[in-house]
């Protein structure tokens, strides 16, 4: 590992992170104090802010650079303080438990729902916690056999269903060390310097979603980074296989297969190394072949159906008259239209993957805090400032816990969802601006 050295304003930086995030632990449940909760995530979003600042202004300045050892050291330490907190910022965890039991028990995720009669054998002190009781599982395939196997384990460890379902978390923290690790590659293999790999490791966001709140979306971020590895070494049957994976754990990175094929940079498009995906995803999807058009519906409301902090959806219902059904289907239109000229278009890879999935995410009706995830270790490459500024204030919409923990109502459409999204388009505007203003005037120079 390379050895370099450790500017102090690093450790002041690392030094109050670690200071916010153990801050957390007197919280004990942050779903029951949601504001304070709220105020310490933003505020080390905050620092965490300045250290991207410094990584990136030191190569430049004639600063010495932060140390890799030092960047992972402190992120494996932001890990370890976060680790034991209880999830309780979302009841995921609590359905995947539910759905591994499900299937310890010979039941099919993608036909029984929890609210089933049938099964109410299997409910236990954990039952009230989980979620969408009255849905089908929208998991991918991959995802719910290791939910299987997950339980299957830790019911040989501990018959505790509360400590089971803490230790759920696993997959999604080792999934996020797997990232960390193929961003290091990646870097080195683009010869850019690997303590860049801090715009990832550092950021708040992988560490509440995956270690303390333990969402899977850990397993499909791994994979599609591992794509992208994969892909600049110019090994594309390898690369199609991991997307593939992507896919197999959730549905979304379908929507990146354009970018691959098509190759951004100049490259030749790839016809026919993404046909490995049906192999893969009908291996681990044969165990539940069904009838699963009721998923499929379900699934389609992530893109318009129920709103949860949604932004330019709001402006597609409101042309489509308030017509629910027809604002999903303009938005899914809008989607594969925008990730096809994105592919089209995009100078490389990387840049092809991080405005597609910022495409999706800013068109679609849902948008939940660990959704920001799926973009995060991209921001290493180009590390945009309204995606961080994004990232930052996406903790906000965790008001929501406010109003269904006290009163049992969801409202997924507040309008505190502006103090996110109207901060975001202004810095978009401007960045734009300022970037086309810098590329007329160095023409007409």
């Amino acid at each position: 590992m390379e050895r370099g050295a450790i500017p102090f304003p690093y450790i002041i930086a690392a030094v109050l992170i670690e200071a916010l995030l153990l801050l957390l632990h007197p919280l004990a449940n942050l779903g029951s104090k949601v504001v304070e909760a709220i105020t310490l995530i933003i505020l080390t979003h905050l620092l965490y802010l300045v250290s991207v600042y410094l990584v990136l202004k030191s190569p430049s300045d004639g600063r010495p650079g932060i140390s890799l050892r030092f960047v992972l050291v402190a992120a494996i330490l932001f890990r370890i303080t976060i680790w034991p907190l209880y999830p309780s910022l979302s009841d995921d965890v609590y359905r995947y438990r539910w759905e591994g039991k499900l299937q310890a028990a010979g039941g099919d995720p993608y036909q029984v729902r929890p609210i089933d009669p049938r099964w109410a054998s299997i409910r236990d002190a954990t039952y009230p916690k989980v979620g969408s009781k009255d849905f089908k599982s929208a998991y991918g395939p991959l995802i719910e056999q290791s939910q299987r196997i997950i339980y299957l384990l830790l019911q040989r460890f501990t018959p505790d269903p509360f400590v089971q379902v803490f230790w759920f978390k696993l997959p999604a923290a080792l999934f996020d060390l797997g990232i960390i690790g193929v961003l290091v590659l990646l870097l080195r293999q683009y010869r850019m310097p690997p303590n860049l790999v801090l715009i990832y490791a550092w950021s708040p966001l992988p560490l509440v979603e995956f270690w303390g709140t333990g969402h899977n979306d850990a397993i499909a971020v791994f994979f599609v980074t591992l794509a992208l590895l994969m892909a600049a070494r110019h090994r594309w049957i390898w690369s199609f296989a991991s997307l593939s994976l992507a896919v197999a754990a959730k549905i979304w990175p379908i929507l990146l297969f354009p970018a691959f094929i098509l190759s951004p940079g100049g490259g030749k498009p790839r016809w026919y190394q993404w046909l490995i995906l049906f192999p893969i995803l009908g291996l681990f999807a044969m165990p539940y072949l069904d009838n699963v058009t009721e998923n499929a519906r379900f699934l389609s409301g992530f893109v318009g159906g129920w709103r949860n902090n949604d932004s330019l959806f709001g402006a597609i219902l409101w042309y489509s008259g308030g017509d629910l059904y027809q604002a999903k289907y303009t938005a899914a239109g809008l989607i594969t239209a925008i990730v096809i000229g994105i592919a089209l278009f995009a100078r490389t890879l990387e840049q092809a993957v991080l405005w597609s999935i910022t495409a999706v995410l800013l068109i679609s009706a849902n948008c939940h805090p660990w959704y920001l995830t799926w973009f995060a270790p991209l921001l290493v490459f180009y590390p945009a400032t309204p995606l961080l500024l994004w990232s930052a204030l996406m903790p906000l919409s965790y008001s929501v816990l406010i109003r269904w923990l006290n009163l049992g109502e969801w409202d997924g459409a507040t309008p505190l969802r502006w103090f996110i999204y109207v901060p975001f388009f202004l810095f978009t505007i401007l960045c734009a601006g300022s970037d086309w203003l810098s590329h007329l005037m160095t023409r007409r120079r």
